[in-house]
């Protein structure tokens, strides 16, 4: 049989691409692909992936977005469909990411700031739990820790269209992937997960003003037990409930049910926040925070 051109094709491909799953594929994906359906496609063998990608973008059946590197300055193309989002361009770098923090809150409706950045969390490879037993906690290293500013990924890319920057965050040993749904093929944290990954990392979700109004807006629809029982899957070597229960204090949240869940194991001075050069200290939480908040 004579091989034909990928114009002669254009309806298998079209039918193939927008059935899938995916809304937006790297060039490994379309590669891959390109590799599995030449033959169904009847391609000639002088084509290759290359070729496919130019015909795709050509013929306006996927769109080309460049993203920048904010470290190296390499470039990333992602080939997105016409009805594609950012989540689906931000999933389809990281497959087995979920969207979290700033993006979360977005989802879970707990911002009125409508964000130019998508947050993307991801495990470590091969990582296992570190039981917080094993670790001899000291005040000295808290300290120490949260006087320097926070650590931010170094996985990040602008897209060169919009100015959209995409963060990669990449998270220790998450038991069972706690707290993360999935819908539409979006996968996302759900509200309490949320609440407690937004206290941990307030850079990566606004801020810690960001943050309170979060807390404030989840008031009345957040299940208070099911972030305990997360925290207690999570198992961090750090108090973050002492967090949990300072920000749902300021939110007006029901004293008597968080101090029955949170107020236990208060050992530690504990920081809402990094590098705070004016700050004062809640005595109830041992929380240290930024002077007027």
């Amino acid at each position: 049989m004579r091989k034909e051109s990928f114009k002669s094709a254009e309806q298998l491909i079209k039918n193939h691409l927008y059935t899938d799953d995916l809304k937006a594929y790297t060039t490994f994906d379309l590669t891959k692909i390109f590799q599995n359906k030449r033959e169904e496609w009847n391609i000639a063998d002088y084509r290759n992936q290359y070729h496919f990608m130019k015909f795709l973008e050509d013929a306006k059946i996927l769109k080309n977005i460049k993203l920048k590197h904010q470290s190296t300055a390499t470039i990333k193309q992602i080939y997105e469909e016409p009805d594609a989002s950012l989540f689906n361009i931000a999933l389809t770098i990281k497959k087995d990411g979920y969207l979290s923090n700033y993006t979360a809150m977005q989802i879970h409706q707990l911002t009125l700031q409508i964000p130019k950045s998508i947050y993307v969390s991801y495990s470590k490879s091969h990582s296992y739990p570190i039981n917080p037993n094993d670790i001899e906690l000291e005040q000295s290293s808290i300290d120490s820790a949260f006087s320097k500013s926070q650590r931010m990924t170094s996985e990040s890319y602008k897209s060169e269209i919009d100015n959209t920057r995409f963060y990669f965050i990449q998270k220790g040993y998450i038991e069972n992937n706690v707290g993360i749904t999935t819908e539409n093929n979006y996968s996302y944290t759900d509200l309490e997960r949320t609440l407690i990954d937004i206290a941990i990392r307030p850079a990566y979700s606004g801020g810690v003003f960001e943050v309170l109004e979060a807390y404030e807006i989840a008031r009345d629809k957040v299940d208070i037990y099911k972030i305990n029982e997360y925290l207690l899957k999570l198992n961090y070597i750090y108090p973050y409930h002492q967090l949990i229960g300072f920000y749902m204090t300021k939110a007006g949240y029901d004293q008597k049910i968080i101090d029955d869940i949170f107020k236990k194991n208060i050992t530690y001075n504990f920081y809402l926040t990094y590098n705070m050069s004016n700050k004062e200290f809640d005595s109830k939480w041992k929380i240290f925070y930024p002077k007027g908040f």
